[in-house]
């Protein structure tokens, strides 16, 4: 699953030259679905674009999968995003676009729960795409919160974190007995599956 992270978009005003100055100090990773080996994050050179890449981000049960015996799995991966936020500015995280693949009988059911949090402050949005068998197809999630509903950092932290949360889960119906495989892929090989993300600005008052 490729991430693309934009830290330009939505401002209206003269707060767009202000925002060209943001820089991406780092990127950090935690979770069950995540580690050094599975996940990298790329920024372009001026700082505005961060790219996270998962090379295998899944959940899968049933026969002929790596939980064979498994009825129900969840695993989650964390990225913090440090971000050096221009004097006088605050951001919010205005929309989010996510896909995924989903293949589940008619046994199973699955979800991707995305979450999206600045520390301090309230969670921006927490959306799932709720997925019930039989079906093998892409699934889309969009999330965009109205200009009013924006939940903006604080001000006066020139280095912040933006955290980004991503659930998986698959399980099976109970009282069934079909264990075909199920599964929820995120590979970015198979599926060329991306997230977006945009930012929104607003000087501090």
């Amino acid at each position: 699953m490729k991430m693309i992270i934009l830290l330009a978009g939505l401002f209206g005003f003269t707060a767009l030259a202000q925002a060209q100055s943001v820089t991406i100090r780092g990127v950090r990773m935690a979770g069950t679905g995540c580690n050094d080996s599975t996940a990298w994050a790329t920024t372009t050179s001026d700082g505005k674009t961060l790219s996270v890449l998962f090379d295998n981000l899944k959940v899968e049960i049933g026969n002929g999968s790596e939980n064979p015996t498994a009825t129900t799995l969840k695993r989650n991966c964390r990225v913090f995003i440090d971000v050096d936020v221009p004097y006088g500015y605050q951001y919010g995280l205005a929309q989010t676009d996510y896909r995924g693949f989903a293949a589940l009988p008619v046994s199973a059911y699955g979800m991707h729960r995305f979450t999206q949090i600045i520390p301090g402050q309230a969670i921006v949005s927490a959306r799932e795409a709720q997925l019930k068998g039989p079906v093998a197809d892409d699934y889309a999630v969009s999330v965009k919160q109205k200009p009013g509903r924006i939940v903006f950092s604080p001000c006066g932290q020139r280095v912040q974190t933006i955290e980004l949360l991503s659930e998986l889960q698959v399980a099976y119906f109970p009282n069934t007995k079909d264990r075909s495989i199920a599964q929820i892929n995120l590979d970015s090989v198979d599926t060329g599956v991306h997230s977006t993300f945009v930012m929104s600005w607003k000087k501090c008052q």
